[in-house]
Parts: C-alpha cells; structure tokens; sequence
C-alpha cells in the first residue's frame, strides 16, 4: 500500500512518467534522449529510493550523535540560530513551525538546565501583506507574553545568514565580555556555523538537534518502488552544507 502511495506522489509519477520516456525514446531509436531520460531516473532512484542521502548527509550529523543537553557546560549565552519558524499572518503569535523547530526545543531545555542566563534568538524576516516580520522579534515576543522564560531574551534582528548571526553575536559578545556561548543549530549545519563563528571571534560550544539519519524510523536501503520525498530532503540539506561551506571559505567567512 505504501508503495502504491508512492507512485501516486508528485515524484512517484514524475518517475514514472520518466521511465515511460525512456522506453518510448529507445523504441523510436533516439537512444541519446533515452540515456538522458534514464539518466534523470536513475539519479532520482538514488537520492529516493537508496541509502545514498542517509550515507551523505549521516557524515555531517555524525561527530555530535550523543551529545546530551545536561552534559554541555555552563556558558554566557545560549545562541538559538533561526530556521525553526517562519513569520507568519495567521498562526498563533504569527508564527509557524520549520522541519528544523527542534532548535527551539535544544534551547529551550538548555536554559531550563540553567545552562546561561541569556538566550539571543537569531533568523531571518518576511514582507506578508505588507506587514514586515522578523522572526528573532516575533519569536522573542511570543516567549516574553507567554512567560516561557525567566532569563534575559535578546533578538538579534535581521539575519540574512549564518555569518550575519555571527558577527552580531560577537558585538554582543565584546560588548558584554561573553567568553563562549553555546550554539544550537542542526546537526548537519554545525560544521559551517561553528566555522562562521569561530571565524567571526566567538568562541563556541556545539549544541546539537534536528537529526535527520539518527531517527527511530527504519531505513530500507534499495527499495524497489519510486523515489520517495525523504531522501530528496535529505540529499538537499546536504548539498545546502556542502555548497554552503565552499562558498562561505570562498567569501573567507569561514578560515
């Protein structure tokens, strides 16, 4: 039945509707179309359909499976990076949870083991019907009227990336003299964030979460079926990282 499912996805069909290309092409004697339909088929067979995405993407995650929350030591300040929410119009505090809320959570338990005194919120914004939203604000403001907290909440404003959330945590850190901070993000951007930060001057302490290969969910390597959306979520946030971390050495945001 889920296989079945799965060929009525979006995916599913465009597979399917990939493979009928090839076989009509090769019938007709165009074999070069037909080795480049198959070609696309056989690449989303692979980052869907195979351990591939979980092999990349589990070699990134793989240095901070196991960290625990209550082992992570005392810091300044708990630095929650943005992608957990999106501003939005009509949610609860104008605010919808990401695939990546689990950031939310990671920060939330480490300020409740009084792991800092300060939690900086960092994201990005969103022009909706022309009322502006930042996230760090709205996610700021959300804890402060629910009393969520009783800790010191600093939006960071505005981040349009990673980099960007360093440099202004490092005007917070000299301003304030914060010797480390505590970095919450998702295991498979630590390895970048961690370069921009330590780059930028902070010093920081991996605070790991949002694991996409170190789940309970059972994996069938080789499935015989289409492609399924998984593993193309997967194959996708490791190419963010991997393209990501070049083009933040090339802009020498990472050293």
């Amino acid at each position: 039945m889920r296989t079945l499912y799965l060929f009525l996805e979006p995916l599913g069909l465009a597979w399917l509707a990939l493979v009928w290309l090839t076989v009509a092409l090769w019938w007709r004697g165009q074999r070069r179309f037909a080795a480049a339909s198959a070609a696309i088929a056989l690449f989303l067979l692979a980052v869907g359909g195979t351990e591939l995405p979980n092999v990349l993407l589990r070699s990134l995650e793989r240095p901070y499976a196991g960290v625990k929350a209550a082992d992570l030591p005392t810091c300044d300040a708990v630095i929650l990076l943005g992608g957990g929410f999106e501003p939005s119009l009509y949610e609860v505090a104008h605010l919808r949870l990401t695939p990546a809320a689990d950031r939310c959570i990671m920060a939330l338990e480490l300020m409740r083991l009084g792991k800092a005194p300060t939690l900086c919120i960092g994201g990005s914004s969103g022009d909706l019907a022309g009322r502006y939203l930042v996230e760090s604000e709205v996610v700021r403001q959300a804890l402060v009227e629910r009393r969520v907290l009783d800790a010191e909440i600093v939006a960071l404003g505005r981040c349009a990336n990673t980099a960007e959330e360093a440099w202004k945590v490092r005007d917070l850190a000299r301003a304030r003299g914060w010797q480390r901070v505590l970095l919450v993000t998702s295991a498979n951007h630590l390895r970048r964030a961690t370069g921009a930060f330590r780059t930028a001057g902070v010093e920081v302490v991996p605070a790991p979460c949002n694991f996409l290969t170190y789940t309970g969910n059972p994996t069938s390597p080789w499935r015989l079926g289409p492609p399924a959306y998984g593993g193309l979520v997967k194959i996708s946030a490791w190419m963010r990282e991997f393209l990501g971390w070049h083009l933040y050495r090339a802009r020498g945001w990472i050293r």
